[in-house]
């Protein structure tokens, strides 16, 4: 089940909550989309053809809303992990970025952990299947797979050449529980 942790910046537990409607309510307050859409029973049998198919209408009005220009799936599993470049990959998304376009991400298995920092406060969001985010641009966050990572998400892109960060020069995002704390806390 998704979940938001609000800290201020300095790691003091504001608020947390997994009632999704709360959720929505905190997110929508610092300008997050935070939506939640149907997922077939089916979809962890489905490929990656099958799940740009059930989802194209969505797709469709996603990328003419934003006007992205390309969408992906990404398809993470533990095996990933063994991976000689994953503790470098993990890395750089868990620094403090943003970018100059929104990021959507919708997950349609496992979950990940999308961290903003926005009007002096934290907020943690433990995203699962089902769950759609979308960051401004020019919002400061970080994202955090975890060590055994495990999902499937959709990514929007409005420049061919995918995810591209502008990193902060005084990232806060070291204080904060990755993935691994955030759900064994939970």
């Amino acid at each position: 089940m998704s979940k938001i942790k609000v800290f201020s910046e300095n790691t003091e537990l504001l608020e947390e909550s997994n009632n999704q409607e709360r959720i929505k309510i905190i997110l929508a307050d610092i300008g997050i989309k935070f939506e939640q859409w149907q997922l077939p029973s089916n979809v962890q049998e489905l490929n990656e053809e099958e799940i740009y198919e059930l989802y194209s209408d969505q797709i469709k009005l996603i990328k003419e809303t934003y006007k992205f220009k390309a969408v992906d799936l990404m398809n993470i599993n533990n095996s990933f992990a063994q991976n000689s470049n994953f503790k470098a990959t993990r890395e750089k998304f868990l620094k403090e970025h943003t970018h100059s376009d929104d990021e959507v991400r919708y997950f349609i298995s496992g979950s990940g952990l999308f961290t903003i920092h926005k009007a002096k406060k934290v907020h943690s969001i433990l995203c699962e299947a089902g769950d759609l985010i979308n960051v401004p641009a020019n919002t400061q966050h970080w994202f955090d797979m975890g060590s055994k990572p495990e999902f499937k998400c959709l990514r929007f892109f409005s420049d061919e050449s995918g995810w591209i960060p502008d990193y902060s020069d005084e990232s806060i995002s070291h204080k904060f529980e990755n993935l691994d704390e955030y759900i064994e806390l939970c």
